[in-house]
């Protein structure tokens, strides 16, 4: 083994062992920790609106914007690094995009007005965008087999460990004090990435020189783009899991104010109700990843199909949660339906690996996470915020939960073609074709 480039082979199946018992679990927890600072990044904004409303003088249409502002690049640049991953080192990919964001969040610290801090936003979210298609694919490699989607769930904790670190950091320190602190982790962790044992790429693609591969990323995205679209279960995914981003992003940019403005709950007992729901959230994950794993081994679909019953025990525990007043039902429906939602973070990302030709692994992750953050969390803080301003929360919240069942539809309809299309991105999958 000597670089982490496209052209070199597949290990040779002692040497993937021995990289999974001895290699595998350190690279597990960086990624791990590396995915849980992107997300405090992200989230960092989320617990300082009323600093953001006193300093800037904003409604809550112009703060949802600023989440779509941030949301927009992160999802177009998901392709880019999907590309790149699939030909340069993959550590180089994330680190890259680490020290960037890094170096955008200090610049939050420094704007005068909403437009200069919408625009560092905008790189910060391009920059954290690297994470997690290149993250899941490394992860996805050293996993390959019956406990893919469980080691993707313990990765996708920092999901939810992030989140809470960045609502927490906000309310701690406040803003702009708060995008300095994270960027600090986040620089230290882009440049820890680039050094560990990652395996090679299991697939072959040609080395370019940058300037040739930016030259080429139009083309890359008419011919391999086309190519994965091809795929009907991919697409299905895509539609599922845009849904499914759309509800987590209403819901996470507004929930903190929902429950103080709805349910007349202080601030401090908004942040314990939702402290308390995420050991749903936590458990959700890891559980999602266990049942995913135990299915797919008795069903083709397996994974699929858990993200089909989550999504469906989540939806009466969010109508609950719209209903109830304060107390301690609110708290059991909030934690139920965390616990039953987060079900699709793990099976979701090793579905997509399963249906990739191996020559084209980084960027089905890429292709996907473009697509459900573009077009749904993107717009939903934004489109949640318009609702308030012309009605109320309360009705806007109910844009996110029909979400919900529009994602556990689409995904019943995508477990119908996944045996098929699985075979095909198998059998055809070294020249990186779809059947």
């Amino acid at each position: 083994m000597t670089t982490e480039r496209g052209e070199l082979a597949e290990p040779a199946p002692r040497e993937s062992l021995w990289m999974r018992s001895q290699k595998g679990p350190q690279i597990l927890t960086v990624l791990a920790i590396t995915n849980l600072v992107a997300y405090a990044v992200r989230n960092a904004l989320f617990g300082v609106y009323p600093d953001l409303r006193a300093k800037f003088s904003v409604d809550d249409q112009t703060l949802g914007l600023l989440t779509t502002a941030f949301l927009v690049p992160h999802a177009v640049a998901t392709l880019p690094f999907g590309w790149a991953g699939d030909i340069y080192d993959r550590r180089r990919v994330i680190t890259f995009g680490l020290v960037l964001a890094a170096l955008a969040s200090v610049t939050c610290a420094l704007a005068q007005n909403m437009i200069q801090l919408g625009v560092s936003r905008a790189v910060v979210g391009f920059g954290t965008a690297a994470v997690v298609p290149v993250a899941n694919s490394i992860i996805g490699q050293l996993y390959e087999g019956p406990r893919k989607a469980s080691r993707i769930a313990l990765f996708n904790l920092g999901l939810l460990f992030g989140g809470l670190l960045g609502f927490g950091a906000g309310l701690g320190v406040g803003f702009p004090a708060v995008v300095v602190v994270l960027a600090v982790p986040t620089l230290l962790l882009g440049l820890g990435v680039l050094a560990l044992p990652v395996p090679p790429h299991p697939g072959r693609r040609e080395h370019m020189p940058l300037w040739k591969y930016i030259r080429k990323l139009a083309k890359l995205f008419a011919t391999e783009g086309r190519a994965l679209l091809r795929i009907r279960t991919l697409r299905w995914l895509i539609v599922s899991a845009t849904a499914m981003a759309f509800a987590a992003g209403g819901f996470n940019a507004w929930l903190l104010d929902f429950l103080q403005r709805d349910k007349g709950m202080t601030k401090g007992d908004a942040t314990t109700v939702l402290s308390i729901a995420m050991v749903g959230a936590v458990a959700g994950i890891i559980v999602g990843g266990r049942i995913a794993d135990r299915l797919r081994a008795k069903y083709v679909a397996g994974r699929l199909w858990t993200i089909v019953i989550g999504m469906t025990l989540a939806i009466p525990c969010t109508i609950t949660c719209l209903q109830i007043g304060a107390g301690a039902g609110l708290v059991i429906a909030g934690t139920a339906n965390f616990f039953f939602f987060s079900w699709y973070h793990a099976p979701i990302a090793a579905s997509v690996d399963d249906l990739a030709p191996p020559s084209q692994m980084v960027a089905a992750q890429g292709l996907v996470i473009f697509m459900m953050h573009l077009l749904g969390t993107a717009s939903s803080s934004y489109v949640v915020g318009v609702v308030s301003d012309h009605s109320s929360l309360y009705a806007a919240m109910w844009v996110p939960t029909g979400a919900l069942v529009l994602a556990a539809l689409t995904m019943l309809v995508a477990t119908s073609s996944f045996a098929g299309d699985h075979l095909r991105a198998r059998s055809g999958g070294t020249q990186g074709r779809v059947g």
